[in-house]
């Protein structure tokens, strides 16, 4: 694959920009997962750190996920940056739901998911704010 073509597999996922913003904090997120793998596995990391380290993880892959949706738009950078936290809260959700059947639909879970709205949206602000016309 020529780097032509992979510049143009990059540009036409920017035309959806919440995918885009989702791919990149589910890519951010798993980057960050094997970084705390790492320090769990070889270092002193423990129980209660790990899931401080986990909460940190997400906190700050929405952020980022949602600074690269909101430079993908012209306008409504915190509608967009919202969505895509939005988005990874539920995938999130999911996989807690589905795969290790570990997400309680209740108060603290509800807020965790408007928490990553909030930070997502947050975010969308700091991308539109931040973003360069071409």
């Amino acid at each position: 694959m020529s780097s032509s073509e992979t510049s143009l597999n990059v540009r036409s996922l920017r035309r959806f920009p919440i995918l885009y913003g989702c791919f990149w904090a589910l890519f951010l997120a798993a980057l960050g997962i094997i970084v705390v793998f790492l320090m769990a596995q070889y270092g002193s990391l423990e129980a209660r750190g790990i899931t401080t380290a986990a909460y940190i993880i997400h906190c700050i892959a929405v952020f980022f996920g949602a600074v690269a949706a909101s430079r993908c738009v012209t306008s409504r950078g915190w509608f967009y940056g919202g969505v895509t936290g939005l988005l990874y809260a539920l995938i999130m959700v999911a996989i807690g739901l589905f795969i290790y059947n570990t997400f309680t639909i209740d108060a603290s879970g509800l807020f965790r998911v408007l928490l990553m709205a909030v930070i997502g949206a947050f975010g969308g602000m700091i991308g539109a704010a931040t973003r360069r016309d071409d």
